[in-house]
């Protein structure tokens, strides 16, 4: 299985309460890529120096491990927007919701499809990719389960979730919002998991990290964002450090280590070009980021020719 996060935008940094989040060592068998806030601090005043003051208690951690498969050549070049995915929501609440706030739960999801489209559109800043992806929202379904409301990774809760409500194939993004547990902001399955596990694929995110939430620095909607980045095979681009492979796209200048807030002018390589904090799969706040590079656009149509093209 696998897991990640979301941020955007870098107009400005948010001046407010800071998530800190607290690094977890996970080995599942098929790792990937996890993230999480918890509000504490007040760092975000002074970004460039916020990472440093979490030290090793970042909550949101991937193992860091495990690599993806060899991914061929796309069959044939995916053009922008060419590829629509059919995307079913499945709120997941820990009592029966008033009408109002059923109602106030649905717009939220309609913003949220609404920027995964124009972050994979390009339509967040002028330097931003167009990618191939659309999403076309099919449902939104509404679960009454306590348990599952606060599901945590890799739980008995989520497994029975997503065996209860995952619809479609391999092509069929499935969202999974909730309350989720250990201070987390979402995680997600890497495409090549499916064929093995194909119950345990899609994107779970917390219910604040969607528009409208009350997390002060995840809140834009970009943790699905990043969590359909690897649901669509893209690492964190801090994958591998400073190494020669790093997240395994050659656009994307190295990175050493995850980036908090929005630590403009950073630079944990001596290879070329400044860390890429403005990329949607860092670790920077909703406000920071805000695009995919070309290189990370072809990967993605890659492993969706792969792996996921019905």
């Amino acid at each position: 299985m696998t897991i990640g996060l979301s941020v955007r935008r870098c107009a400005a940094v948010a001046a407010a309460a800071v998530a800190v989040v607290t690094a977890m060592a996970l080995t599942p068998s098929d790792a990937g890529v996890i993230h999480s806030a918890a509000a504490s601090g007040d760092d975000c005043l002074n970004p460039v120096a916020a990472g440093a003051a979490r030290g090793g208690k970042d909550k949101r951690a991937d193992p860091q491990t495990e690599r993806l498969a060899t991914v061929p050549t796309a069959k044939a070049a995916l053009l922008p927007g060419s590829v629509t995915i059919p995307t079913y929501v499945h709120v997941i609440v820990a009592g029966a919701p008033t009408t109002a706030q059923k109602r106030a739960l649905r717009t939220r999801v309609n913003r949220q499809i609404t920027v995964l489209n124009d972050s994979y559109a390009g339509n967040t800043g002028a330097d931003a990719v167009d990618t191939a992806f659309q999403f076309s929202r099919q449902d939104t379904s509404f679960t009454v389960n306590a348990a599952w409301a606060t599901m945590g990774y890799g739980s008995n809760e989520e497994k029975a979730a997503k065996a209860a409500l995952r619809v479609g194939g391999a092509n069929a993004l499935n969202i999974y919002v909730a309350n989720i547990g250990d201070n987390l902001l979402g995680w997600a399955t890497f495409p090549q998991s499916y064929s093995s596990k194909p119950l345990a694929d899609g994107v779970v995110i917390l219910t604040d990290s969607m528009p409208g939430g009350n997390d002060p620095l995840y809140s834009l909607g970009d943790t699905a964002t990043h969590e359909v980045g690897h649901w669509l095979g893209l690492y964190h681009t801090f994958q591998g450090g400073c190494s020669t492979t790093n997240d395994e796209v050659e656009d994307t200048p190295r990175e050493k280590s995850a980036a908090f807030n929005c630590p403009v002018g950073r630079d944990t390589c001596k290879q070329a070009g400044l860390d890429p904090i403005l990329n949607f799969m860092d670790y920077t706040q909703d406000s920071c980021m805000y695009k995919f590079s070309v290189g990370q656009s072809s990967r993605m149509s890659d492993q969706w020719v792969t792996f996921r093209s019905p």
